[in-house]
């Protein structure tokens, strides 16, 4: 009886562990050439966002393993842009825009976005600068910048 009190924690750690390594997937090696990102303006009719009060904006970025495509983004300040984060790898991802200092809140998608899923969500750049984005289960490969002007 001692024996399968010690033994069945030990096999439920096992295989919480194996399930939590097959999560963080490859290291990232062999990927194809980055397909171009789709940056558009959202409900406007043609002309620039760049800097416009209120002014909207459409990023797509594609969580990969281990990478995000592209890992640079530029972005006017005081623009509300809309993230589209889709998962085309093969493990849980979630892009975390580590916003906190600057705008009084980090800004994220869903918790977990599953392999072939998109998340979306909004973020109001209010003052200019560098922000650091990243994946809050596959650091430090997965990560990037997104640089703020005026």
């Amino acid at each position: 009886m001692n024996f399968w009190k010690f033994v069945t924690p030990l096999l439920a750690l096992a295989v919480l562990g194996g399930a939590a390594m097959a999560a963080c997937g490859g290291s990232g090696g062999g990927e194809s050439t980055p397909a171009p990102i789709a940056t558009k303006p959202a409900g406007s009719s043609g002309g620039s966002a760049g800097g416009s009060e209120g002014a909207e904006k459409v990023i797509e970025v594609v969580m990969k393993d281990n990478f995000f495509e592209p890992k640079e983004l530029t972005v006017p300040v005081n623009t509300t842009v809309k993230f589209v984060a889709k998962n085309q790898g093969t493990a849980v991802h979630n892009m975390h825009i580590l916003s906190a200092a600057k705008e009084g809140k980090d800004f994220k998608s869903d918790l977990l976005v599953n392999p072939g899923q998109t998340s979306e969500f909004e973020a109001k750049f209010t003052k200019t600068g560098k922000y650091d984005f990243q994946c809050d289960y596959h650091l430090p490969d997965m990560a990037g910048v997104i640089t703020v002007t005026d």
